[in-house]
């Protein structure tokens, strides 16, 4: 019992708390569990009245913010159509879909000024520009003293996006700071020299001061596996299993990124994705020759030569594997390659 209790105080607060978000569910009327947490959603399946329902599987947005964002921290979007500067299309299956308003997300968590910057958590988001979850943060000091044009906030920003982890709850208090340590939990960023090993961390630069980079999207985390003193270097797992290094003054959020059911969202019928901006897809085999190297012929023709996309280049058994970084001690093909082996 002794041995159990101190394993239990040797745990780590911010994986208790996400324990504890683990647990929070409720049963619905008609048997189900679905999530008391606002961070971290249920996949909501309905009662197949129609044929589209039948297949659809959406996040659970009930508790998330259902007012407008803070239109300080917007801008609207304009659609490409799928189109380049020059006006053709260089990414086809792309058009229309909803207006968007761009939430300009603090990536940095942090200023030029060696100071412990703070906030309260106002609110919970949903933001349509990315698939995890944001937070309004409140602040008591000025974020952009010397109006920097980097940080993309106005001068005066008392309030700031960033994003929502996953376990934090309204009216929380999360600081951020690049030149001292902080208590690991969750929401707090601070450089990777300061976060002991083990930690699931998110939202990690690449490069110190450019912002974060890595572990962004929905459920996505890395590990800190080891700090390296003597070259400056924090080496990291990543979601794909690849490790890679990563430099110890580069900033870090402490925990898993929200909404980790995106993975098991399902749109369910084609008007969604129309919704979504995408178009439909249309078979190279089913298109004119002028328009695909897999196009014309008379009847069911097939390809007629090795599988090629639209510009012509082969797109099966061509290598894919890209460059090497030094950075990279364990790519992900190595991983893969290791598991269909074992």
């Amino acid at each position: 019992g002794r041995a159990a209790s101190l394993a239990g105080a040797l745990v780590p607060a911010a994986a208790r708390s996400m324990s504890m978000a683990k647990s929070l569910k409720e049963t619905t009327w008609y048997g189900g569990k679905r999530s008391l947490d606002p961070t971290a959603p249920s996949v909501i399946r309905r009662r197949p009245t129609t044929p589209s329902q039948r297949h659809t599987a959406i996040i659970d947005k009930s508790r998330l913010w259902r007012g407008r964002p803070e239109l300080t921290l917007t801008f609207g979007l304009r659609k490409t159509g799928g189109r380049g500067h020059g006006g053709k299309i260089s990414v086809r299956g792309r058009g229309g879909g909803n207006k968007r308003l761009y939430r300009i997300i603090d990536f940095k968590r942090s200023t030029k000024d060696d100071v412990t910057v703070e906030g309260t958590i106002e609110r919970i988001e949903y933001d349509p520009n990315r698939s995890g979850f944001i937070c309004l943060l409140k602040h008591s000091v000025d974020l952009n003293p010397h109006n920097d044009l980097s940080q993309l906030l106005p001068r005066k920003a008392a309030l700031s996006y960033i994003l929502c982890p996953r376990g934090v709850t309204v009216g929380q208090v999360v600081s951020a700071s690049k030149t001292v340590g902080l208590d690991i939990k969750t929401g707090n960023a601070m450089q990777l020299r300061f976060i002991p090993v083990g930690t699931m961390v998110h939202n990690i630069e690449l490069h110190p001061g450019k912002g974060g980079q890595f572990c962004r999207a929905a459920g996505t985390s890395a590990q800190v596996m080891e700090r390296d003193t003597e070259n400056n270097l924090a080496l990291l797992r990543m979601q794909s299993k690849e490790v890679r290094c990563v430099p110890l003054h580069a900033m870090a959020t402490v925990g898993e990124m929200s909404n980790p059911e995106h993975q098991n969202e399902s749109w369910g019928k084609a008007g969604r994705s129309r919704w979504m901006g995408f178009r439909p897809k249309v078979r190279g085999v089913a298109m004119n020759p002028v328009d695909h190297p897999h196009g014309g012929g008379e009847g069911k023709k097939g390809t007629a030569r090795p599988p090629c996309n639209a510009q012509g280049r082969n797109i099966k058994g061509v290598r894919t594997v890209r460059k090497l970084s030094p950075l990279i001690r364990t790519p992900r093909w190595k991983v893969k390659m290791m598991k269909k082996k074992g």
